[in-house]
């Protein structure tokens, strides 16, 4: 959904900001590096990989995001976007024109609250990933990815609560600085031990608790 204010008022301003509602294929692009800035964009439905280009060239994923983020808001530094952000697979988009956006937020505290508090998740989300690079061990990063691909999923729907994987396993040891060879042995051994269990492009979540542990507690990996 594309709602930026939790009052009798939501419906109002969303119809009002919202420029459009689209849909975009897996292989599309949202927008690319170096383009101007002028919306920013909820998704409604579906997935997006956000990357970045390093001095020679390589990319470096910077984040997957799912229903209910909102993304673009790291042009507002230079007013350009500095990504490239990619479909994963059939997804539905709110446009939102940010300079309108402002204009209401004047106006409607609500909104403004909304606003500042995406932008301090996205920073917190931004130390949290420094921790998990400087800090954490292989087990551990994927441990800690997983669990955090399980809270967007509804646990009310099953025992073993299931997630769509539309990122590779190459784009996940990418974003997390594995190799694909590591990130594909510990799934394996994730599986073999009964935490998770992965049937085609769906990963179910069998035993939790054993999966928040070693988020911190596993040995060092060699």
């Amino acid at each position: 959904m594309c709602r930026l204010a939790s009052n009798g008022e939501d419906a109002n301003v969303t119809n009002t900001l919202v420029k459009r509602r689209f849909v975009l294929r897996r292989g599309e692009y949202l927008y690319r590096s170096g383009d101007t800035f002028h919306e920013i964009y909820a998704v409604r439905h579906g997935s997006i990989k956000t990357y970045i280009y390093s001095n020679d060239g390589r990319t470096q994923i910077t984040g997957f995001h799912g229903r209910g983020e909102i993304i673009g808001l790291d042009a507002l530094n230079g007013m350009r976007f500095a990504s490239e952000a990619i479909v994963l697979e059939t997804t539905n988009i709110c446009e939102i024109s940010f300079p309108h956006f402002l204009g209401l937020s004047r106006n409607i505290p609500d909104l403004q609250d909304h606003m500042l508090a995406i932008m301090s998740h996205a920073i917190l989300r931004g130390q949290q990933m420094m921790l998990l690079l400087g800090k954490k061990n292989a087990t551990e990063r994927l441990a800690t990815y997983l669990m955090s691909l399980s809270r967007h999923i509804d646990k009310n729907k099953s025992s073993h609560p299931a997630y769509k994987l539309t990122m590779s396993r190459r784009d996940i040891a990418n974003y997390l600085g594995l190799t694909q060879e590591t990130v594909c042995r510990i799934l394996a051994r994730f599986q073999e031990d009964g935490i998770i269990k992965i049937e085609g492009k769906y990963i179910y979540f069998v035993d939790m608790d054993r999966l928040a542990n070693l988020t911190s507690e596993s040995p060092t990996e060699q």
